[in-house]
Protein backbone atom coordinates (compact mmCIF):
# COMPACT_ATOMS: atom_id res chain seq x y z
CA UNK A 1 0.00 0.00 0.00
CA UNK A 2 1.37 3.36 -1.04
CA UNK A 3 1.43 6.09 1.57
CA UNK A 4 -0.20 9.37 0.64
CA UNK A 5 1.91 12.46 0.52
CA UNK A 6 0.87 15.10 2.97
CA UNK A 7 1.24 18.80 2.26
CA UNK A 8 1.72 21.22 5.11
CA UNK A 9 -0.06 24.53 4.60
CA UNK A 10 0.57 27.52 6.83
CA UNK A 11 -2.75 28.88 8.00
CA UNK A 12 -2.78 32.56 7.05
CA UNK A 13 -5.16 33.69 9.78
CA UNK A 14 -3.75 31.54 12.55
CA UNK A 15 -0.01 32.25 12.79
CA UNK A 16 2.01 29.30 14.03
CA UNK A 17 -0.74 26.83 13.09
CA UNK A 18 -0.41 24.39 10.22
CA UNK A 19 -2.96 22.42 8.24
CA UNK A 20 -2.06 18.94 7.06
CA UNK A 21 -3.81 18.11 3.78
CA UNK A 22 -3.35 15.19 1.43
CA UNK A 23 -2.60 15.89 -2.22
CA UNK A 24 -5.77 14.04 -3.19
CA UNK A 25 -7.90 16.55 -1.31
CA UNK A 26 -6.34 19.49 -3.12
CA UNK A 27 -6.89 17.69 -6.43
CA UNK A 28 -10.58 17.22 -5.56
CA UNK A 29 -10.92 20.93 -4.73
CA UNK A 30 -9.35 21.91 -8.04
CA UNK A 31 -11.55 19.39 -9.88
CA UNK A 32 -14.66 20.90 -8.24
CA UNK A 33 -13.63 24.39 -9.37
CA UNK A 34 -13.21 23.10 -12.93
CA UNK A 35 -16.71 21.58 -12.79
CA UNK A 36 -18.14 24.92 -11.64
CA UNK A 37 -16.49 26.77 -14.51
CA UNK A 38 -17.50 24.10 -17.01
CA UNK A 39 -21.12 24.29 -15.87
CA UNK A 40 -21.15 28.08 -16.15
CA UNK A 41 -19.58 28.00 -19.62
CA UNK A 42 -22.08 25.35 -20.73
CA UNK A 43 -25.02 27.44 -19.47
CA UNK A 44 -23.65 30.57 -21.14
CA UNK A 45 -23.20 28.75 -24.46
CA UNK A 46 -26.73 27.33 -24.30
CA UNK A 47 -27.94 30.90 -23.95
CA UNK A 48 -26.17 32.24 -27.02
CA UNK A 49 -22.59 33.01 -25.97
CA UNK A 50 -20.06 31.81 -28.54
CA UNK A 51 -17.07 32.06 -26.23
CA UNK A 52 -16.66 32.72 -22.50
CA UNK A 53 -13.41 33.99 -21.03
CA UNK A 54 -12.05 32.53 -17.82
CA UNK A 55 -12.44 35.86 -16.04
CA UNK A 56 -16.08 36.03 -17.13
CA UNK A 57 -16.70 32.46 -15.96
CA UNK A 58 -15.11 33.33 -12.62
CA UNK A 59 -17.36 36.39 -12.28
CA UNK A 60 -20.44 34.36 -13.19
CA UNK A 61 -19.59 31.72 -10.57
CA UNK A 62 -19.14 34.42 -7.91
CA UNK A 63 -22.47 36.08 -8.80
CA UNK A 64 -24.27 32.71 -8.87
CA UNK A 65 -22.86 31.78 -5.45
CA UNK A 66 -24.00 35.11 -4.03
CA UNK A 67 -27.50 34.67 -5.49
CA UNK A 68 -27.78 31.09 -4.21
CA UNK A 69 -26.65 32.18 -0.73
CA UNK A 70 -29.29 34.93 -0.66
CA UNK A 71 -31.98 32.56 -1.96
CA UNK A 72 -31.04 29.92 0.63
CA UNK A 73 -31.24 32.42 3.50
CA UNK A 74 -34.72 33.49 2.43
CA UNK A 75 -35.88 29.89 1.87
CA UNK A 76 -34.52 28.92 5.29
CA UNK A 77 -36.54 31.71 6.93
CA UNK A 78 -39.66 30.40 5.20
CA UNK A 79 -38.96 26.82 6.32
CA UNK A 80 -38.41 27.96 9.93
CA UNK A 81 -41.65 29.97 9.79
CA UNK A 82 -43.44 26.76 8.74
CA UNK A 83 -41.85 24.93 11.69
CA UNK A 84 -39.41 22.87 9.61
CA UNK A 85 -35.65 22.51 9.54
CA UNK A 86 -35.64 21.17 5.98
CA UNK A 87 -35.85 23.55 3.04
CA UNK A 88 -38.38 22.28 0.49
CA UNK A 89 -39.00 23.17 -3.13
CA UNK A 90 -41.95 25.37 -2.20
CA UNK A 91 -39.69 27.42 0.11
CA UNK A 92 -37.24 27.98 -2.73
CA UNK A 93 -40.08 28.88 -5.13
CA UNK A 94 -41.54 31.43 -2.70
CA UNK A 95 -38.09 32.85 -1.92
CA UNK A 96 -37.34 33.31 -5.64
CA UNK A 97 -40.64 35.13 -6.16
CA UNK A 98 -39.88 37.58 -3.36
CA UNK A 99 -36.45 38.46 -4.80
Amino acid sequence: MRSKRVLVLNMRYFPGKFLYVTRDFLFEVRKWQIYQFAAVVRIAKKNGAERVGSDAAEALVAKAEKYIAQLTKEANKLAEHAGRKTIKKEDVDLASKSN
